[in-house]
């Protein structure tokens, strides 16, 4: 695997091997950075699931200014940890263990806010949802930041999850990628006026 763009593109990856894991395509990331556009740019990132660190080091390479990476794994960790080193990046990433939605809830208690936050996890589960309405509970991305969520095509998501609001699906093969928007106050309370004008 290789970044595909940015400072760093065409350096190599070290993978995760196994059935369990599931490496971003190529394709896919570069769909999913096609979205962001113009948000990477000193950015503050959040890769969730994060395998072997793909996602969250691809917006590195794009300009984003630093990256935590969370993974319940331990060979995913050194994994990303040895990518990290090996590209020169190990200042501007950090590296979380544990469950998720509790690793979500630390770094939010912790002060850690998040202008873009990565999901991947396993399609199929549920995983995707549980992950969402974890992250719209806790405080741990900013008003206007993103959340971008890698799925499987059949996964059924709401537009809607407290603060997060969907704003883009798109279909890629198998896989579905969603960007949900963190509404501020004001935009979400004019969305809730609409809604119950038009019950």
């Amino acid at each position: 695997m290789r970044i595909t763009a940015g400072a760093l593109r065409g350096r190599k990856l070290a993978t995760l091997g196994g059935r369990g894991t599931r490496p971003t395509s190529s394709r896919v990331r570069e769909a999913v950075f096609n979205l962001l556009r113009d948000r990477i740019e000193g950015a503050r990132v959040l890769d969730l699931y994060a395998g072997s660190g793909a996602l969250g080091i691809e917006a590195l390479s794009r300009g984003a200014a630093r990256a935590s990476f969370v993974d319940s794994s331990a060979p995913a960790r050194r994994t990303i940890r040895e990518n990290l080193a090996s590209l020169g990046l190990t200042e501007r990433g950090g590296v979380v263990g544990g469950v998720t939605k509790s690793a979500v809830r630390s770094l939010s208690d912790g002060g850690e806010r998040f202008d873009i936050v990565f999901v991947d996890p396993p399609y199929g589960r549920g995983i995707a949802e549980e992950t969402l309405k974890a992250i719209a509970a806790a405080r741990v991305i900013e008003n206007g930041g993103v959340v971008v969520v890698e799925c499987g095509k059949r996964e059924s998501l709401g537009e809607r999850y407290g603060r997060l609001q969907l704003q883009t699906s798109r279909l890629y093969g198998d896989t579905r990628i969603l960007l949900f928007e963190v509404l501020s106050p004001r935009r979400r309370g004019t969305l809730e006026s609409q809604e119950g004008g038009s019950g």
